[in-house]
C-alpha cells in the first residue's frame, strides 16, 4: 500500500542515495553532494513544522519500502501555498506511484498544513514531470528562464493547482 509519512532514521542510506545520485541533480537547485552528518541533522531537524522552516519532506512508502521523496518548499501562508517536488527512484518508475504519491499529498497538505495551492517549476525538457502535473490537473502559470546545473539557462515553466 502506498503512503506518505514523516522521514525516520532509517531512511538514511536511502537519502543520502537519493540525494548523491548525479542523474537526479539535474532536476534540483542544489548540485554538490551532501555528507551522511549533514543528512542525519537534516533527518533530526525535519518533523519541523512547514510554518517555521517553510519547507516538510514526505518519504513515499510502496508496501513498507522507500520509493521517493515529495517535498514541499516555499511554503508561503499569506497565500496558502507551497512548491512541490518529486522524485522516484530509478527502480520504482512507470507505476504510477508518482500520481499516485501526489493524489494521497492533496489532501494531506490541505487538512494539516491548510495549503490551498500547489505549485512545481519543471524545466521545458522534462516532459514526463510536466506530463504527471498536467494529468493531476496542474496548469501552467509561469514561464521564466532558470539555471540548470550546469550554469546554463532553460526555460521554466510553473504550474499550478487549486486544491478543494
Amino acid at each position: 500500500m502506498l503512503i506518505l509519512r514523516d522521514i525516520k532514521n532509517e531512511d538514511l542510506d536511502f537519502l543520502y542515495n537519493i540525494e548523491n545520485n548525479q542523474e537526479y541533480m539535474i532536476y534540483g537547485d542544489y548540485h554538490e553532494p551532501y555528507s551522511m552528518d549533514v543528512l542525519q541533522e537534516y533527518i533530526a531537524n525535519a518533523s519541523t513544522p512547514i510554518f517555521i522552516s517553510s519547507q516538510y519532506r514526505y518519504v513515499i512508502d510502496n508496501d513498507e519500502i522507500a520509493v521517493g521523496f515529495l517535498d514541499l518548499f516555499e511554503y508561503n501562508a499569506q497565500d496558502e501555498s507551497a512548491f512541490v517536488g518529486i522524485i522516484l527512484d530509478l527502480a520504482f518508475r512507470g507505476q504510477a506511484l508518482a500520481k499516485n504519491a501526489l493524489m494521497l499529498l492533496e489532501p494531506e497538505v490541505f487538512n494539516k498544513w491548510g495549503i490551498k495551492k500547489l505549485r512545481a517549476k519543471v524545466f521545458f525538457d522534462n516532459t514526463i514531470s510536466i506530463s504527471l502535473f498536467e494529468k493531476l490537473g496542474y496548469g501552467v502559470v509561469e514561464e521564466s528562464l532558470e539555471k540548470d546545473c550546469k550554469g546554463r539557462f532553460k526555460t521554466t515553466f510553473t504550474l499550478e493547482k487549486i486544491i478543494k
